[in-house]
Parts: structure tokens; sequence; C-alpha cells
């Protein structure tokens, strides 16, 4: 057995969880986590990274507080058979701290403690500190969920731009992921800035407007999300924790 699930079955061993009960991933951050707006095929990373966890044969759910866009009549349509859960704890326009700030309430909602942690914060703080605008608040983020589970792994989004202030959060935020990260509860960095191309006007762009991913960025930070969440999934027999994404 390969050292990463090594590490995923003893998570799941002294997690408590039983074997047979799925995972519980929370997609924490803001617009680009919640989507959602009409007018264009802003169903966030959420609707891909859903296909990709089934296709390769994890056993999971998403948790949140919502199960809406921005706009309450944007459509998650169903993908190939597989009913689309809406859950989610992205919010249009929040910063950090504000997130931070309401966390703990949300939680109460949740059928159980998020197991695995997809944050995707900070656009909305740029042109702040980085300390206390964004790192700050993300350690208090996790504290809150490591209260909650103490052997949640959680994973911080880099932002996925290459310019402006995003440079500047990106270098506290690594080092704050390398100061929190455990053996009992991973802190992983997720770079979806690699390889970006945020102007819309660009051939092959990921974005609608230079900062919310179309379809093509939509996937993109699917598949960067799926290749870090891998050693840490509960798969069906006969999968391997190291399935190829398509």
């Amino acid at each position: 057995m390969l050292v990463t699930e090594l590490l995923a079955s003893y998570m799941l061993i002294t997690s408590g969880v039983s074997p047979s009960a799925p995972i519980r991933i929370l997609p924490l951050g803001d617009s680009i986590t919640q989507g959602g707006m009409v007018g264009r095929d802003e169903f966030s990373y959420r609707y891909p990274l859903f296909k990709l966890l089934k296709e390769n044969g994890a056993v999971f759910q998403f948790v949140g507080s919502l199960q809406t866009g921005l706009n309450p009549e944007f459509k998650w349509p169903d993908r190939e058979g597989m009913v689309f859960d809406r859950h989610h704890e992205g919010h249009y326009g929040w910063k950090t701290a504000e997130v931070r700030d309401q966390l703990e309430g949300w939680m109460k909602s949740y059928s159980g403690p998020a197991d695995i942690a997809l944050i995707h914060l900070g656009g909305n703080d740029e042109g702040s500190d980085p300390q206390s605008a964004v790192v700050q608040p993300l350690t208090d983020i996790i504290s809150l969920l490591r209260k909650a589970n103490p052997r949640v792994v959680v994973l911080v989004g880099h932002l996925n731009s290459n310019g402006g202030a995003a440079r500047t959060i990106r270098g506290p935020v690594e080092a704050m992921a390398k100061a929190l990260n455990k053996k009992e509860s991973p802190v992983l960095t997720v770079a979806h800035n690699e390889g970006w191309i945020e102007d819309p006007a660009a051939v092959g762009s990921d974005t609608f407007d230079w900062a919310h991913p179309n379809p093509k960025g939509q996937l993109k930070m699917a598949r960067a999300w799926f290749k870090e969440m891998k050693p840490f999934l509960r798969l069906k027999k006969g999968r391997s924790a190291h399935s190829v994404v398509r």
C-alpha cells in the first residue's frame, strides 16, 4: 500500500467515522465557491468537482448552510443521471473575516463536521493587509474546523489570479499553511493560479470577467482540488486513491 493510502486509512480509522459513512466535504469561500449568477454558466468549481468525485468512486457528500447561488432562480442541472449535491458555504462578495465570524453558527446546521474543507478566500480582501485581513481570519477558520473535527483535512486554495494583490497574499498564506500543517490534520495549499488565464479576451481564458471562472476555469479548479484531495478520500471497493482524472 502506498504511503498516501496508508495515511488516508489511518485518518479514517482514527477519526471515529464509520467506514461506510460518506466523507463530508465543505466548499467554503466567496463568489467563486457560490456561483449562480444568471445570464451565464456560473456553476462554480463545485459542479465539475462533484462529477469527478462520482466518476472516481468517492463516497462523499457536500455540506454547507446554502444550496443556492447569487440569484435564487439560477439552476444547476443534474449531470448524466447524477443528482448534483448543492450544499455549500460560498458567500458572494464576502471578505475572509466576515466568513470567519459566521462560520461557527453555520456549522450547527451541517449533517456533521467537515472531514475535508476546501477554502478559497481572500479575493475580496485584495488591497488590505494580508496578515490581518486574510491570514489571521484563515487561521481562526482552521481552528474552528479543528474544534469540530480534530482530524479535518484543510485545503487552502491560492487565489486564481497571477496579478495585483493576489501575489502579495500568496506568500503569507503559504507560510500560514506550513506553520499549521499537522500529520493528524493536514493543511495544504492548492495552486489554482498555475496556468490560469484571467483575461476574458485572451485565447483559452478561464474567466468570464477577470475573476469568476467560466466552465473551462471551473473544471480547471475542480481538477486541482481533486488532485490534492485524492489521498484523503474514501473510495468504493475496486477503486484506487490514485484514480486518473480525465
